[in-house]
């Protein structure tokens, strides 16, 4: 999941960077040999499913449902306190044994528990590294470069001004996650002290130096993701994502232009927040705050359509109408029974009436 910075550049400083952080956002008891029957599972899984597809026009094989790592080392989301590593290897296990093979990162997620080693980067690579068999279809890895100067303060190095300081952050990160390559290097976000061309520089270095199959982009406009593209593809190099708020009730892609454009350029969507910070998920069906209020009609609506194919919860057909729409949604996930749930959404599928209605009823509702 990317954290969105909103509002005027003249107004991001480190204060509010580290709440948008917060906002926005133990030992593993698993052993090598349950993850070696977790990656046989996955190869069947994978060599069979129609839920398999190529990221944009790289040549990445993803999961249609990812998982985005917010969360994991982050002591505001919890980490620590309600849940710890432990939860999170087990929630691993499940969703590669379910078919799930694309993990989102960043280098800042988490990034209060790098010195200790359990930083989202960190717990990634870990778990990484404890599966044994090499898999057809292997675990697909992305990560971000944050673009704020002073990203220093969070994650060490140096000040972040000259397109050097992208190349430097890679090889930071790859460390953590203990990969020589990672599959998918993103840019967080736009900031002003880099130029849009600067930036799309800094990545191509870094694909001719190996040290990623991929590039993308997060929280781009139509227009900056399509200058990204040009840029890109002057050096033979396609732009292979951008990854943006999208939810059921946060339909901006749908009507500025962005989400066609991406199908239109083949540039995957990648949906962060999809479940709307928890709002389209069951518990909100019981909630009296004036959001989930707000929104009770269209959660009935998602109630009577996930019955209609084998009782799936709100948050399952949250996630299914995203990929309907031909998003890749990233999920968080914190433990075993959630890394089920979303396993099960790789299962079903909404019909085209289904899509429309809640749209539909999503277009009613005052938000």
């Amino acid at each position: 999941m990317s954290t969105c910075f909103a509002g005027p550049a003249s107004s991001w400083n480190r204060v509010s960077i580290f709440k948008a952080l917060h906002q926005g956002v133990g030992s593993s008891n698993s052993s090598s040999q349950r993850r070696v029957v977790c990656n046989a599972k996955l190869n069947a899984n994978l060599e069979s499913s129609t839920e398999i597809m190529r990221l944009g026009r790289s040549d990445l094989q993803v999961s249609k449902l990812g998982i985005g790592t917010l969360q994991w080392g982050d002591p505001g989301s919890g980490f620590g306190s309600t849940f710890g590593e432990a939860e999170i290897a087990s929630a691993f296990d499940e969703l590669i044994a379910g078919g799930i093979n694309f993990f989102d990162t960043a280098e800042v997620y988490g990034y209060q528990n790098i010195k200790s080693g359990s930083s989202s980067e960190q717990l990634l690579g870990k778990f990484l590294r404890d599966m044994k068999n090499q898999q057809d279809v292997p675990p697909v890895v992305a990560t971000k470069f944050f673009t704020i100067p002073w990203t220093n303060f969070l994650v060490g190095g140096g000040f972040r001004l000259g397109r050097k300081s992208l190349l430097a952050a890679l090889r930071e990160s790859l460390k953590r996650i203990g990969k020589a390559k990672v599959d998918l290097y993103q840019i967080h976000f736009p900031f002003p002290t880099f130029s849009n061309a600067a930036l799309m520089e800094s990545l191509k270095e870094a694909v001719e130096e190996g040290l990623t199959r991929a590039v993308g982009v997060s929280n781009f406009s139509k227009e900056q993701m399509e200058e990204a593209d040009d840029v890109l593809s002057r050096y033979g190099i396609p732009l292979a994502s951008n990854q943006v708020r999208y939810s059921l009730i946060s339909r901006d892609v749908e009507e500025n232009g962005l989400l066609k454009a991406c199908k239109d350029r083949k540039i995957q969507l990648i949906a962060y927040s999809p479940l709307a910070s928890g709002l389209l998920t069951d518990k909100a069906l019981t909630r009296t705050d004036a959001k989930a209020t707000n929104i009770q009609p269209l959660l009935k609506l998602m109630q009577s359509i996930g019955a209609e194919h084998g009782d799936k919860s709100v948050t399952q057909v949250a996630l299914n109408y995203l990929m309907c729409k031909g998003a890749l949604p990233i999920a968080g996930c914190k433990n075993a029974q959630q890394a089920k749930a979303h396993c099960e959404v790789l299962k079903f599928k909404l019909t085209d009436g289904q899509v429309a209605s809640l749209q539909d009823k999503a277009k009613t509702l005052k938000l």
